[in-house]
């Protein structure tokens, strides 16, 4: 017997639990981390990366706002930041990370996305980023490891390339 969710059909037997997929129709698998907004044990693959998708594009909007408090809401305590040219661990916590973002806040930043790419729970961003210190421009393109369960970011790495001289990551 299969009861409707939404457009969502969940199959009543533990042996048989799938979802239907409202985006691609597909069946979709169970998975261990579930969002609030799907029935417990059971996440779609495709609403998995939409709900990526959304926690990446607030912090985007929070970023551009400069608002560092609620910014700093979307990272998980344990969050880590790498720079993904050399593999250096830029900050391993939400306490190390805080004050990046403090200090960068204070010039004019702004983000413009160029495009994303979503694929479950990780979300690449490539980016162009203005208002850096000394009128300073980077390309950046920024891999999300995204906590879905807890709508948090949990890890990023970062691949920087100045546009102008004296730009750093």
């Amino acid at each position: 017997m299969a009861r409707s969710l939404g457009s969502l059909y969940l199959k009543s037997a533990a042996s048989a639990r799938y979802c239907r997929c409202p985006i691609t129709r597909n069946t979709c698998k169970q998975f261990k981390e579930v969002s609030a907004h799907q029935t417990k044990g059971v996440a779609c693959k495709a609403v998995m990366a939409q709900e990526a998708a959304a926690i990446v594009q607030k912090q985007l909007e929070l970023y551009n706002a400069r608002q560092v408090d609620s910014f700093m809401e979307l990272f998980t305590d344990d969050v880590v930041v790498l720079d993904g040219i050399t593999g250096a661990i830029i900050a391993s916590s939400k306490e190390e990370l805080r004050p990046r973002y403090i200090e960068r806040f204070k010039s004019p930043v702004h983000c413009e996305l160029l495009g994303r790419l979503v694929l479950g729970n990780v979300v690449v961003d490539r980016e162009i980023i203005t208002g850096l210190p000394n009128e300073g421009v980077a390309d950046c393109m920024a891999t999300y490891v995204c906590d879905i369960a807890a709508d948090k970011i949990k890890r990023i790495t970062f691949v920087w390339q100045p546009r102008t001289d004296g730009v750093k990551l």
